[in-house]
């Protein structure tokens, strides 16, 4: 089975999920094809991680970015729920 790693795959085997988990109580589907209610629970669980860790990198890289302009990196860390950015004293202009 070939490796599937990027964000449009799992979108693909979430909506394989759905469909599989549609057909559950489906007669004319083989049993290979149904998916029980708890292993589609721990798909989308393991699928909610890979999307949050995907928004992680994306603000990383918005970091990054603002990097490259001081005063607008500044402005985004004094916003961020997350890090605490001590005022500084002093001219830094």
């Amino acid at each position: 089975m070939p490796k599937k790693t990027s964000l449009n795959d799992l979108r693909d085997h979430l909506f394989d999920v759905i469909e599989r988990l549609k057909s559950k109580n489906d007669q004319n589907t083989s049993e290979n094809e149904k998916m029980d209610v708890e292993t589609a629970k721990a798909i989308a669980n393991i699928g909610t991680v890979i999307v949050n860790s995907t928004k992680i990198e994306v603000d990383a890289m918005r970091i990054i970015a603002n990097a490259q302009n001081p005063k607008n990196l500044a402005a985004f860390l004094k916003k961020s729920e997350f890090l605490q950015i001590p005022e500084t004293t002093g001219s830094e202009e």
